[in-house]
């Protein structure tokens, strides 16, 4: 690959080298493998904007050793619902920026991984759109509504949960189906 050495203007084919760099990540050490350039001119070595990220990589074992939900299932999940990335900060009630920067590889919080694994479970991300009826659009929510209330499983689990709620905490009985059916 043609790259381009900014100490000494030197500029040819130049191969990828690899080896492990230690990543501190939370005060946790993690080997990784870094890909870089090394100059044959000056012998500067340096990474390349198109390549491998190291970082990343160690984020991605971290979060695997922690069983923390990678950024691409969140958008992958996000994306498969319909749901933008406003709307969804919205159902969490976080910073949209907040939300981004995780999609985008930032490392989450456990508290925000909790809230996050919470909302992709169906059962709850149809209670969070009922409880929140201000926060989708009308089509938006009754899409959505629709969806997640074909599957019989997600409704039973709601009722159970509305059943709990209402036993311990209100004289009032809710009917799922009658707030599921407008």
């Amino acid at each position: 690959m043609l790259e381009y050495c900014l100490n000494c203007d030197y500029e040819e084919v130049l191969e990828v080298k690899r080896e492990p760099v230690i990543i501190t990540v939370r005060g946790e050490t993690i080997e990784v493998m870094e890909e870089f350039y090394h100059c044959p001119a000056c012998f500067e070595k340096f990474t390349s904007s198109s390549g491998h990220d190291a970082l990343e990589e160690a984020y991605r074992e971290y979060r695997n050793r922690h069983h923390l939900v990678q950024p691409e299932d969140i958008r992958h999940w996000r994306e498969d619902y319909g749901l933008t990335l406003t709307e969804l900060s919205h159902l969490l009630e976080w910073d949209e920026g907040s939300l981004n920067r995780i999609e985008q590889g930032a490392l989450q919080e456990a508290s925000e991984d909790k809230w996050l694994k919470f909302i992709m479970v169906p059962q709850n991300l149809l209670y969070l759109i009922i409880s929140k009826p201000d926060v989708l659009s009308l089509e938006k929510r009754e899409e959505l509504i629709s969806q997640l209330s074909r599957n019989r499983i997600v409704v039973e689990t709601l009722q159970r949960f509305y059943n709990l709620l209402q036993e311990n905490f209100s004289k009032r009985r809710v009917d799922l189906a009658s707030v599921l059916n407008g």
